[in-house]
């Protein structure tokens, strides 16, 4: 297997960041297509886990009705991996509610990606949202 190159690199984060224009501009039409036909979105701690493309719609169809004003931002992105497969961390604030009056989450994405047809997708994406200490 070989290492990844700058283009993988680049190519992998440009998925992070179209999923976070997917999710807060409402393109759910193009959701699917950052991810594999097996994939797993784990929002267990806020929305449930969805599996497969059967599951992102379910998701898109859950959010895309409430019409929330969402804002993610993705940052210290780290990319290890091969030609084939990439493990991704990376910090996530979000912003959510209305932007007069904004809610902030804080947590972190743990991705895996792999490379299917010259194209990087995610098979799966777990958040782990930052929970206020008791």
């Amino acid at each position: 297997m070989s290492e990844l190159s700058t283009a993988d690199r680049l190519q992998i984060q440009e998925v992070l960041a179209r999923y976070s224009h997917c999710v807060d501009r409402g393109r759910w039409d193009a959701l699917p297509g950052l991810f594999t036909e097996d994939c797993r979105l784990d929002l267990s701690q806020l929305m449930g886990v969805y599996e497969g493309h059967a599951g992102l719609k379910k998701f898109s169809d859950t959010l895309a009705p409430l019409g929330v004003f969402m804002r993610h931002l993705v940052t210290n992105v780290v990319i290890e991996g091969d030609g084939e497969r990439a493990h991704v961390e990376c910090y996530v604030t979000a912003v959510t509610g209305s932007p007069a009056n904004p809610n902030r989450m804080t947590g972190f994405y743990d991705d895996h990606l792999v490379k299917q047809n010259g194209r990087w997708l995610l098979k799966s994406r777990q958040l782990m949202v930052d929970l206020p200490q008791a």
